[in-house]
């Protein structure tokens, strides 16, 4: 399996692989986009948005193909590389839990004291998603984990 960092050519198609499935498009002028590729193919990707001192990790999609394949551990863990030692939230659906806690994400609960992208993304999945979401956080002990 190849991780790539995202590039501007890679915009269109992350912005419309995003649109397809109802995700909020990715900024690649300060979003963090792996792309995850396997048997030459476009397997998956993820993202690391900033969110004040920690970050947002989301826009996680596995392609049907290539589900079962370790590709969505892979593109967390390439992510959480890049986290600095900060604060790391994710918003997954509520059944995807066992994936993010794997990854070392703990349940969080949600509260005034979360970073106004976190607060922001959390009542928009609420209002937009057909499934129910939970929030998590995990804290990296350096940028490498």
């Amino acid at each position: 399996m190849k991780l790539r960092r995202a590039t501007a050519p890679d915009a269109a198609w992350i912005n419309a692989a995003y649109a397809d499935i109802h995700f909020l498009p990715s900024d690649l002028s300060h979003d963090l986009v792996i792309v995850a590729e396997l048997d030459g193919e476009r397997a998956g990707l993820g993202r690391l948005v900033p969110a004040g001192e920690a970050y947002e990790l989301g826009g996680m999609l596995v392609f049907d193909a290539f589900r079962g394949r370790g590709v969505a551990k892979a593109i967390i863990d390439e992510l959480l590389r890049h986290a600095e030692g900060r604060e790391v939230y994710c918003i997954p659906f509520a059944d995807l839990e066992p994936i993010y806690a794997k990854a070392g994400f703990v349940r969080r609960e949600r509260d005034e004291s979360l970073p106004a992208h976190v607060l922001e993304k959390l009542a928009w999945c609420d209002r937009e998603m057909q499934r129910p979401v939970i929030l998590m956080a995990q804290r990296t002990s350096s940028g490498v984990r």
